[in-house]
């Protein structure tokens, strides 16, 4: 490791970073707030008694969007006084609330789902002061990789065992605004700031982890697809938790109702919303994920970089073109 840019410390002084207990409190938020998912659905959606009466949180769920919104605005431009970068910056954001407004006028079953952008937004935060809270490191492109994986195993793990018989198919959806959640903290963070030492050693995206974890993830799907176990649709009502036995074997189906993903479905309070297909949601994942890793100057550069056995054979063409032109 290059103690450059990562200087040693004995056990003792890591144990008393305070980036170990941020660490910590990261993952022990995002456990909690996975786990305790249906607890804190039901609380929303509950009457609660105070002592000027009974309300319902849910009611305010639109009022609380809006508020949250405000405030979010108040909270970057307070930041873009004391930052640089403000046109590149403000294109970002300009662009994520874009994002941000589409999906909640086509992919929100209701109001009570805007909770997805604060609550991993506060996740990121908790893993930047963990991880870089000096911005030396700026891990943009990383963060946004695991938050976003993050969120996926938070659905997958409600759709098969926290809620089973809540979710009719596997959110998609969610994934999508669990990403958006991260790429707000991201932007929070990171916004109006650029890496203090761009010239960083970097390797190639394709030696990456999260490019392993993304391709071993595809030929998992691929095996289990191709084996009878992964299925999209079934041919009739599934269990809670979408697994069930047909051709004599137990497989997992992404939707328990057939018709479910890829289509426009009825919302809460009236109106309609869609339900993206595996497709659709993994298309809009690794798009969004890429364009906002864009933020980091040195992503490009890594895209750019090629593998080692390329620049070699680059450097030995020329070689044999003048041998050839010699004889």
């Amino acid at each position: 490791m290059n103690e450059r840019f990562y200087p040693r410390r004995n056990r003792f002084q890591t144990f008393k970073s305070p980036r170990l207990w941020w660490a910590l409190l990261a993952v022990t938020y995002w456990v909690a707030t996975s786990l305790l998912h249906l607890k804190l659905s039901k609380l929303i959606v509950s009457p609660l008694s105070t002592p000027l009466g009974k309300f319902t949180p849910s009611d305010y769920s639109s009022a609380s969007g809006w508020v949250g919104l405000t405030t979010l605005v108040l909270i970057v431009f307070l930041r873009a006084r004391k930052g640089q970068h403000h046109l590149r910056t403000f294109a970002y954001w300009f662009l994520l609330l874009a994002v941000i407004f589409a999906a909640n006028r086509i992919l929100l079953f209701s109001p009570n789902e805007y909770v997805h952008y604060p609550q991993y937004a506060i996740l990121v935060i908790l893993m930047y002061l963990s991880i870089d809270p000096d911005r030396t490191r700026w891990p943009f492109a990383r963060i946004l990789f695991w938050g976003t994986f993050m969120g996926i195993i938070d659905e997958v793990n409600q759709y098969l065992f926290v809620c089973p018989s809540y979710g009719d198919y596997l959110d998609f959806n969610d994934f999508f605004l669990n990403q958006l959640g991260v790429a707000t903290g991201l932007l929070l963070v990171y916004g109006f700031h650029a890496p203090k030492n761009q010239e960083r050693p970097a390797s190639p995206l394709f030696k990456s982890i999260e490019f392993r974890v993304i391709a071993v993830c595809f030929v998992i799907l691929i095996v289990l697809y191709g084996s009878g176990r992964l299925y999209l649709t079934p041919p009739k009502e599934v269990p809670p938790g979408g697994i069930a036995v047909i051709s004599g074997k137990r497989a997992l189906f992404l939707e328990r109702k057939p018709g479910k993903m890829g289509n426009w479905n009825r919302a809460s309070g009236g109106g309609e919303y869609y339900i993206l297909a595996p497709s659709g949601g993994l298309f809009l994942l690794l798009v969004t994920g890429f364009v906002f890793s864009t933020y980091d100057p040195r992503f490009s550069r890594r895209l750019s970089m090629r593998p080692r056995f390329m620049s070699k054979r680059r450097k030995i063409m020329p070689d044999i073109e003048a041998e050839e032109g010699e004889a």
